[in-house]
């Protein structure tokens, strides 16, 4: 973010990168120095944040509204084993052919959300072909997709934010993958992660409280996630630091 509050204190200066750098901080709430994080996109550009942002009743027969499942109550840690983890979802065939596409057709969207969205697939298709280099430190995390993760969160009294308020709790482990995961990342793209986790909603409210998160990652190849661990007994209380 400092980035972006560097270009208001320099405005004689503004070149047409720093516009278009400050339009997609402001769109997409991170700069350039991140990948493109896909989640926050689409709450700007589609439903708003894989839900839907107006209340849509279901109506019984009588015509009165059907009030909507009650959700239950779970630790984060106890879903895992139901976000369906699924094999690397992306093919490394005529990848090259895939991006001269794409590139056709970003050149033909005016829209600006739209374009971004595509240039943000053909940075990805980049990456891939790294991935048999990096294929190793990859392969060690379970994946799963947006669509799973919905799932979880409409049938639990669970929720899904950006990771920040958690990581001073993080235990030793987590940091050390969100460190090497950063450098990976930045050795390919030369771009940062952008790290979730799940919880319970009050968890992102209470600072000094036993909390157990489920810390997950967007890919760098392609629009899904991976789940790089979930932490219980081994999450840190600020207040006993």
């Amino acid at each position: 973010m400092k980035k972006s509050f560097k270009f208001f204190g320099k405005k004689e200066k503004k070149s047409k990168k720093a516009d278009q750098e400050m339009s997609i901080s402001a769109f997409g709430g991170l700069d350039e120095t991140y990948l493109f994080d896909f989640k926050n996109w689409s709450s700007q550009y589609g439903s708003g944040g894989g839900g839907n942002m107006f209340f849509n009743p279901t109506f019984g027969g009588d015509g009165t509204v059907v009030a909507p499942p009650k959700k239950i109550k779970i630790k984060p840690i106890d879903v895992l084993k139901e976000l369906e983890t699924v094999p690397t979802p992306f093919s490394l065939a005529l990848v090259e052919d895939k991006i001269d596409i794409l590139k056709e057709k970003e050149k033909l969207i005016v829209q600006q959300y739209a374009k971004r969205e595509v240039s943000a697939l053909i940075e990805r298709l980049e990456n891939r072909k790294k991935y048999q280099e990096h294929k190793e430190f990859f392969d060690q995390f379970l994946n799963t997709t947006e669509e799973k993760i919905d799932n979880i969160l409409e049938k639990y009294e669970l929720v899904m934010k950006t990771s920040d308020i958690f990581v001073p709790e993080f235990p030793t482990e987590a940091i050390k993958v969100m460190k090497d995961y950063t450098e990976k990342l930045e050795a390919i793209c030369a771009k940062k992660p952008v790290f979730y986790v799940i919880a319970e909603e009050k968890d992102f409210k209470k600072a000094y409280e036993k909390r157990d998160p489920i810390l997950l990652v967007q890919s760098p190849f392609g629009f899904y996630w991976q789940i790089l661990g979930a932490w219980d007994k081994e999450m840190l209380i600020l207040s006993e630091l």
